[in-house]
C-alpha cells in the first residue's frame, strides 16, 4: 500500500484555497457545516473559517477498524441531533475513500429535510462510490493526515517521517 503523508500546511492550503474557491465559484452558500467525525472535524473547522459559516455540527460514522481495514458496512454511531430543516448543508470529511461514509451521511441528513446538501473533502479516490461536490486532489494512496499521525503509528507501526 502506498502512503502519502500530508502536512498541516498542505491540508490547510487545499481547503482554504482549492476547496473554498470551488464552493465560492459554484455559488453555494451553506447555512451550516456538518463534519463527519473524526476525519472531517479539522477540515470542517478550516472551511467554517474560510467560508465564514460559524455553525458546525457533527455526526459520527464508524467504518474503519484499523489503517486500511474497513468494517463490512458503515454505521451512524452519533446521529445529528439538531434541526437542519430548510438549511443548506455542507457535509465535510477528509477523504472520499470508498465513499460509503459520505453516502450514509447524505442519506442520514436527507431525512432531516434540509433544502440542499453538498459535500466536500480534501482528497478523492477515483474508485470511490461517491464523488464529492468539492475536493482538492485525486489520489489512490492511503493519505496520512497530520491530525492522525499517532493513530497511524499505533495501527501500522510506521512513523510518518519514515514514509
Amino acid at each position: 500500500m502506498e502512503y502519502i503523508p500530508t502536512s498541516w500546511e498542505s491540508a490547510s492550503e487545499a481547503l482554504r484555497n482549492k476547496v473554498t474557491n470551488q464552493i465560492d465559484e459554484s455559488g453555494f452558500k451553506p447555512d451550516v457545516i456538518v463534519a463527519i467525525s473524526r476525519g472531517g472535524l479539522i477540515p470542517a473547522r478550516i472551511l467554517s473559517d474560510s467560508l465564514n459559516v460559524p455553525i458546525v455540527y457533527t455526526i459520527r460514522i464508524s467504518f474503519y477498524s484499523s489503517v486500511g481495514v474497513r468494517k463490512e458496512t458503515p454505521e451512524v454511531t452519533q446521529p445529528l441531533s439538531v434541526d437542519i430543516s430548510g438549511k443548506k448543508v455542507l457535509i465535510v470529511d477528509d477523504i472520499s475513500d470508498s465513499g460509503r461514509s459520505l453516502i450514509l451521511a447524505k442519506e442520514h441528513l436527507s431525512k432531516l429535510n434540509p433544502s440542499e446538501i453538498r459535500t466536500a473533502t480534501i482528497h478523492f479516490k477515483p474508485e470511490s462510490a461517491f464523488k464529492p461536490d468539492y475536493f482538492s486532489t485525486i489520489t489512490e494512496a492511503w493519505v496520512v493526515y497530520p491530525w492522525e499521525t499517532e493513530e497511524f503509528f499505533r495501527e501500522s507501526g510506521k512513523r510518518v517521517e519514515e514514509l
